[in-house]
């Protein structure tokens, strides 16, 4: 019986650390002053246009105090730089009950000032119609929440060339993730086309948590081999 507490106890701490020591991209914008984000924290507008920038904002935020505010005028970019394996990436968006167009949540396999560009994920938040749209998931769609904060969640699987789309923890779509199968992710674009402002906070990167666990695996299979 202390054994097994003993291996309990460590699988918990693997887990825990690995998963903290995992994290390839976090973002809450708590540590921007509000106003214009641009040339910070690699944050640029398309085509590194100064024009197409967006507002940390302290209006609403899920953590700390700070979130982006997108725009009608902001076409926001953080370009990555990840090949191969499988990717969890999560977004927190806020939607104001009163907020009207279309925005657009993107993620592109490639992307470079000036292009080449090729999207993978283009969800359209038509705040209009009440629907929020998988563009590149056969037009699949789902209710839109607004009014409170919802978790945007995409299952990448740069391997295998797909990607699952999870909108307030349902499944949207899965579909394929490059027709020219790139096996890369290389930027998300926070476009506002001329819509109301909505908000997004929390954003972060890890490896998808099966590969996780995988960890947790290897450690209990030390600690059997050691006993």
């Amino acid at each position: 019986m202390r054994n097994l507490k003993i291996v309990v106890m460590l699988l918990g701490i693997v887990g825990v650390s690995s998963i903290a020591s995992a994290v390839l991209f976090t973002e809450n914008f708590d540590s921007y002053s509000t106003g214009e984000i641009i040339g910070q924290g690699g944050w640029k507008g398309w085509d590194n246009s100064a024009g197409a920038g967006a507002p940390v904002s302290n209006a609403v935020a899920v953590s700390g105090t700070n979130s982006i505010e997108i725009i009608g005028s902001s076409d926001l970019v953080h370009q990555f730089d990840f090949t191969g394996g499988t990717l969890e990436f999560t977004a927190m968006q806020y939607i104001p009950g009163n907020a009207t167009g279309s925005s657009y949540f993107i993620l592109l396999n490639q992307y470079n000032d000036g292009g080449p560009y090729d999207w993978s994920v283009q969800l359209n938040c038509d705040m209009n119609a009440g629907t929020i749209i998988s563009d590149n998931g056969g037009g699949a769609t789902l209710p839109l929440v607004k009014d409170q904060w919802v978790q945007l969640k995409l299952l990448i699987d740069l391997a295998n060339n797909s990607v699952s789309e999870y909108y307030n923890g349902n499944l949207l779509s899965t579909h394929e993730w490059d027709d020219n199968v790139h096996g890369t992710l290389q930027a998300i674009d926070l476009f506002g086309n001329g819509a109301s402002s909505i908000y997004y906070d929390d954003i972060n990167i890890v490896p998808e948590p099966a590969t996780l666990s995988l960890l947790g695996l290897g450690a209990l299979a030390l600690i059997r081999k050691r006993g």
